[in-house]
């Protein structure tokens, strides 16, 4: 059971890494590392959240090598919570996708990209590391993903001979997924998180229109504009093209897309609205719906996998999951032995019985025990490396 976390959730939304509700979790990836599309280097995108942002009980720091902000206390989460591991993703939404285009052909880069990025997550304190680029577009370039994939496992190798993690996250669309390498990738890679959202937004439109849809059904129909993608089929092609089913992950939204002056799935849209706290147009987080001033109706289609709200005053529509259809996508991922269940992201929640998160960990029961790493010696931050004594 895996969840995301922005250093960007302690502003709008004040949610802090302590707010992490640690016990549902076996790993938490912490969202994104930027990469120089002039150096290759890997970096941190928000330093004063990352790792220089003190919490009110924390003194004024002696020593310029110490580590504080959010990744201190990931650290300090680790070391209470010994099965949590924790990864640090690189690029992400915010990365152009052309910054990729630029880094891959070049050797130079993809070493310079491979060494930085183990040398961040090590000095860090992370578990691993996760590659997050959904957008790969030819076969050369994914044979070029490979060797980033094996360069970052050879400095893996350089720090440790434990193991340090290596995860993807993967696309669920077959315009993106057909041009990758996946036996190739699979040596190198030991979890598919398998992006199971975004199938329809603010984005769905096309030469006879915008079609209000589904954006993260488990299933498919005939109706190709309620449901222009499905779950289960992309998983069932990772799993013809060889990853064993108990590396792959299904990522789960916890948001809705918001449809406006619609009469629901497969009929036309016009206007999405805003995305909450500045975020992609047309989101909303789960925690804030149904809608301020909305009363909807919500509507489960168990045979989609799949649920939405609509409001018939506003002709308003929420693509969104429920708690329902969260249990029912943790049964599928019973049924067909996957890994388990990745979320973006934790902020999102709500709590108590109307956790999606929450759902999907009681239907799939006992969470993977195994150690985390709190050994760091050869660290550039003096406290992390004492594993922060006494906290």
């Amino acid at each position: 059971m895996s969840a995301n976390h922005r250093p960007e959730d302690i502003y709008p939304r004040n949610f802090n890494v302590t707010d992490i509700p640690v016990e549902k979790f076996t790993h938490i990836v912490y969202c994104f590392a930027n990469i120089s599309n002039v150096t290759g280097e890997v970096g941190l995108s928000d330093k004063w959240a990352d790792i220089e942002r003190l919490d009110p009980d924390e003194d004024v720091p002696t020593s310029s090598n110490d580590i504080y902000g959010n990744l201190k206390q990931l650290f300090l989460l680790k070391k209470r919570n010994r099965y949590l591991k924790t990864l640090l993703s690189v690029g992400g939404y915010g990365q152009n996708s052309n910054d990729w285009s630029l880094i891959l052909p070049n050797e130079t880069l993809r070493y310079s990209f491979a060494r930085t990025a183990v040398g961040l997550m090590y000095n860090l304190g992370f578990d691993g590391l996760d590659y997050d680029y959904e957008f790969i577009n030819s076969a050369e370039q994914a044979i070029q993903f490979i060797d980033l994939l094996n360069k970052t496992r050879a400095q893996m190798e350089t720090y440790s001979p434990c193991p340090f993690l290596l995860t993807i996250d993967a696309p669920c669309g077959a315009s993106s997924y057909k041009f990758m390498n996946l036996r190739g990738m699979d040596t190198f890679v030991d979890q598919w998180n398998i992006m199971a959202y975004d199938f329809a937004g603010a984005f769905s439109t096309s030469p006879s229109g915008s079609y209000a849809g589904h954006a993260q059904n488990l299933y498919g129909s005939n109706d190709i504009h309620a449901t222009p993608f499905n779950t289960s089929s992309a998983i069932e092609y990772y799993i013809s093209q060889g990853i064993s089913p108990s590396k792959i992950n299904l990522a789960n939204p916890v948001y809705g897309h918001v449809f406006r002056n619609t009469l629901g799935p497969g009929t036309l849209f016009n206007g999405t609205g805003a995305g909450d706290y500045n975020d992609t147009q047309g989101n909303c987080n789960y925690n804030l719906l149904p809608l301020a001033g909305s009363n909807p109706r919500i509507v489960e289609d168990h045979e989609l996998g799949a649920s939405y709200s609509y409001d018939n005053v506003s002709m308003v529509m929420v693509s969104y999951d429920t708690p329902n259809i969260s249990k029912q996508k943790a049964q599928y991922v019973q049924s067909r032995d996957l890994g388990g269940v990745a979320w973006w992201e934790v902020s999102m929640d709500k709590r108590g019985n109307e956790s999606l998160i929450g759902a999907a960990v009681d239907t799939l029961g006992a969470l993977e025990t195994s150690w985390n790493r709190l050994t760091y010696p050869n660290s550039t931050y003096d406290n992390l490396r004492n594993k922060f004594p006494g906290e």
